[in-house]
């Protein structure tokens, strides 16, 4: 299960880690486009709070001795993943923390099935706020696209939001999401009302998983559940294309399991060779 979480992520592809550069340029040496290297540690080149699953990692003994590595410094990695890199070697000391955690949902066949899947009180609640945004809202409709318009109404409504979220979205950070957003499985789903996107998402969307790497949604309206109905609706058009999970990545908010996810623990791994 974990294995299919993490092999089909963005954030083990290549051009994942090639938009990455257009962040704050780091003064360590990149090595093997995965890493860097600084004071003989080695460590991830992309910031954790840009990305949720890592590549596993691997080097041989050549390569360790070659690079002269004397530490591994290892965010965000799945235990299995752990397990397959201690394997390859001995290391004079090995530390093994729980880090963050992704939430998950594993789909069912139908819409039907998933609701009936929640316990009473999520799935009562769900239709309660739910029934709240349809009587407010006369003419909306869920949207996808990849149209550059889209996109920028999704910065300038991400920019918009309260608290340390709207300082996320700076120059740098938004020529990266423009950067991924011109990436094929890379998608934008929103709500629209009146011409104007009420709520959106930023969807990266695998053969079997559907990822929300962040989302947006107009602050005005939050006591009509915009963010909830987008939520809802993305589940749904996850279960119409068969897809096998669909994950709300890293954070431990309170909506997540609501909408009855799962945890996925995630650990830091600390080498000394």
């Amino acid at each position: 299960m974990y294995k299919n979480l993490v092999a089909n992520s963005p954030f083990i592809d290549i051009e994942f880690i090639e938009s990455a550069k257009n962040l704050k340029n780091s003064e360590s040496e990149n090595v093997f486009d995965y890493y860097k290297l600084k004071s003989n540690t080695l460590s991830f080149s992309v910031d954790r709070d840009f990305i949720d699953y890592r590549i596993t990692p691997y080097f041989s003994k050549d390569q360790i001795d070659e690079l002269k590595i004397e530490e591994f410094n290892l965010d965000s990695l799945s235990y299995f993943q752990i397990k397959e890199f201690l394997n390859q070697h001995s290391f004079s000391s090995v530390e093994i923390r729980k880090s963050d955690i992704t939430v998950y949902i594993q789909l069912p066949e139908s819409y039907d099935s998933y609701l009936n899947n929640l316990s009473k009180k999520n799935r009562h609640e769900l239709k309660r706020k739910k029934r709240i945004f349809e009587d407010n809202f006369d003419h909306f409709s869920y949207e996808q696209s990849k149209n550059e318009t889209i996109f920028n109404e999704f910065i300038k409504l991400h920019k918009q939001s309260v608290g340390a979220k709207g300082k996320y979205m700076n120059k740098y950070v938004e020529k990266f999401y423009k950067s991924l957003s011109r990436q094929k499985k890379w998608v934008i789903h929103y709500i629209k009302h009146e011409d104007s996107m009420i709520a959106g998402a930023f969807v990266y969307e695998s053969d079997k998983v559907e990822y929300l790497y962040n989302s947006c949604r107009d602050h005005n309206l939050d006591e009509f559940n915009t963010g909830t109905y987008l939520n809802d609706q993305l589940i749904q058009n996850s279960i119409k294309k068969s897809k096998s999970y669909f994950d709300f990545l890293k954070g431990e908010e309170k909506y997540k399991f609501n909408f009855g996810g799962e945890v996925h623990q995630l650990y830091d791994l600390k080498i000394k060779v």
